[in-house]
């Protein structure tokens, strides 16, 4: 499989030096800073490209990774569905519902193969957390905390621009829209947010309550330093009527019940190579394409229906 990097910047570089795939290779790097390209490119043995268009006019690849501002997200796809490429896409899938309902229609008329790059589905430590919630080890999850805080003032600009990168809520609340009903294996039904931020920029904080359809609760924290640097942390915490799993930075797990305690450590493992190996098996046909769009729609909704109720202050209930 010939394999684009469309946007050489952290993750297009990570994918383009994955290495261990069979029948894969990198043949092509497009970015609108030329030497950007140019330098992941000659590091990939690709053809570094200006722009998307002139990739895809090329012929040289069979499917792409897309890691553009969230703006570019639905053209892209499109015109890669329009040339029968299949498309990973980093999250955010795009801005609106509207822009998710044009992928996926564009996905069904080429018969593409298009995937979501939720990281968290392929990490090791939330492999196994949710195959013990899915055993019942600490009973009938009742609540779920979700932490995710970082910062640093060297960012692209686009990613505090209401109208592209959508601050944090387009930022982070999409890994956890996706990551917690998949995690405790339930659906979320309402959603209440509380957004702030320094003046002038979209939001750089979030609290996010929720209810699952079950009844039990979330609660989300997110929160994007702007002035100052600060090692990323997660936390993220399923309290069930029978006991308690925490996942935190750096891949470990812990499990409480009444049977006692136990802590895996799942550091260094290589998520980022399980991810892009259910693509290329998702592109043969060996696999379903997942996450799929719909997937990353569903998660679009909620951030919609979390932007919906900081600027209402009601909560919204989610169809």
């Amino acid at each position: 499989m010939r394999l684009g990097i469309v946007g050489a910047g952290i993750m297009g570089a990570k994918v383009a030096a994955a290495e261990g795939l069979p029948g894969v290779r990198v043949t092509a790097v497009a970015d609108p800073v030329a030497g950007r390209a140019a330098a992941l490119a000659g590091r990939s043995g690709g053809t570094a490209f200006a722009g998307f268009p002139e990739l895809l006019d090329s012929g040289a690849v069979d499917a792409v990774y897309l890691g553009l501002p969230h703006d570019g997200h639905a053209d892209a796809c499109v015109e890669a569905a329009a040339r029968g490429v299949h498309v990973l896409i980093d999250k955010p899938l795009c801005n609106t519902v509207a822009e998710a309902d044009r992928i996926i229609a564009a996905r069904d008329a080429a018969g593409i193969v298009l995937m979501v790059g939720f990281s968290y589905r392929f990490r090791a430590e939330w492999l196994a957390a949710r195959a013990l919630v899915a055993d019942g080890v600490i009973g009938e999850p009742l609540s779920v905390t979700d932490v995710i805080v970082e910062a640093t003032p060297d960012t692209p600009p686009w990613y505090w621009d209401a109208g592209r990168g959508g601050g944090i809520l387009q930022l982070q609340s999409h890994h956890c829209f996706d990551r917690l009903p998949w995690l405790v294996g339930l659906s979320l039904a309402e959603l209440t947010c509380r957004t702030t931020g320094l003046a002038g920029e979209a939001e750089s904080a979030a609290a996010i309550t929720g209810t699952f359809a079950s009844g039990a609760v979330a609660g989300i924290a997110l929160s994007f330093g702007r002035t100052h640097v600060a090692g990323p942390r997660s936390l993220t915490v399923v309290q069930g009527s029978a006991g308690q799993l925490r996942i935190e930075q750096g891949g470990a797990l812990a499990v409480s019940s009444t049977a006692g305690e136990r802590t895996e450590s799942y550091a260094g493992d290589d998520w980022l190579h399980r991810q892009l190996s259910a693509f290329v098996a998702a592109c043969a046909g060996r696999e379903p394409a997942v996450p799929a769009a719909e997937d990353g729609r569903l998660a679009v909704v909620c951030a919609a229906a979390a932007a919906e109720s900081a600027r209402t202050g009601q909560a919204v209930r989610l169809s």
